[in-house]
This record gives structure tokens, C-alpha cells and sequence, in this order.
């Protein structure tokens, strides 16, 4: 009886560990990075949902590099790096790092490289990103600058 009840523990450290850290690799996304570039040189906005599509309801966006410590206490829990733009942990890249979220939960990190024209911050889903002059900002649906 003993033995079982260890190993339920431990099945249920197991479990928890598991739900602490993403699993999700870092992806640079040449199209993503593309398109933002291109809305950066113009004076037109997109929902950043229509540029990412996909089953997420909030973004993180960093600007690297940033430690994977760094990383950690703005998501608020522990995460694994590894994949384009990491190094032992940590995202070496010069540009922004978008960590789409659903329900708490990493379901994509993407990279766009040396591509940092976006706002630090953590936005959602309906976020629209505005270009003028050269520089984009992160407006809501109505407009109005967001940001959380």
C-alpha cells in the first residue's frame, strides 16, 4: 500500500512539473516577420489575429535579447526556451518574441529575428496593430491604444 501511495506522488509531481514549463519550441516565422515589416512601412492597420491566425486568446510580446529568467517572470511561471533565436535557455535575438497564450497556457512562441517593431506588453487577441510613419502601435478594435 505504501508503494502505491508513493507512486501516486510521484505521478502527481510528474504531472505538475509537466504543466509548469511550455514545451512549445521558439518558431521564426519568415511570413509573420514579413508582414509586419511590410505593415511597419506603411500607414495601414491589421488585426495581429489576422497576421498569427490560430486558437489563441492573448500575446506576450519581449524584445530581446532577454534572459529565460526574464522570460519566466513576465509570463508568471516557469518555461523552457529552446528553438530559433535561444541559446542555453535564453532568447538571443535582437527582435521581438511573441509568446501566444490560451487560457494561461504557451500554445506558440514565435521569433521575427532582428524584427522588433512591436510594444512590450501583453495584449489580447482582438489587438490591431496600427502603422504610421515608420512605427506601429497597439491599439484595440475601437482605435485606442491597449495594452495590459
Amino acid at each position: 500500500m505504501r508503494s502505491i501511495l508513493t507512486l501516486i506522488a510521484l505521478l502527481a509531481l510528474l504531472a505538475g512539473c509537466s504543466e509548469t514549463t511550455s514545451g512549445v519550441t521558439v518558431e521564426f516565422d519568415e511570413n509573420l516577420e514579413k508582414a509586419i515589416g511590410e505593415l511597419a512601412r506603411s500607414d495601414d492597420s491589421k488585426p495581429l489575429k489576422e497576421l498569427a491566425p490560430g486558437d489563441w486568446t492573448s500575446v506576450r510580446i519581449l524584445t530581446g535579447p532577454a534572459s529565460g529568467t526574464r522570460i519566466e517572470r513576465e509570463l508568471g511561471r516557469p518555461v523552457e526556451l529552446d528553438g530559433d533565436g535561444t541559446y542555453d535557455g535564453d532568447y538571443v535575438q535582437d527582435g521581438n518574441l511573441l509568446v501566444f497564450q490560451r487560457d494561461g497556457q504557451t500554445v506558440r512562441m514565435v521569433s521575427l529575428g532582428q524584427l522588433a517593431a512591436l510594444a512590450e506588453g501583453e495584449y489580447r487577441a482582438d489587438v490591431v496593430l496600427q502603422a504610421r510613419d515608420g512605427a506601429i502601435t497597439m491599439t484595440g478594435p475601437d482605435g485606442r491604444p491597449t495594452g495590459r
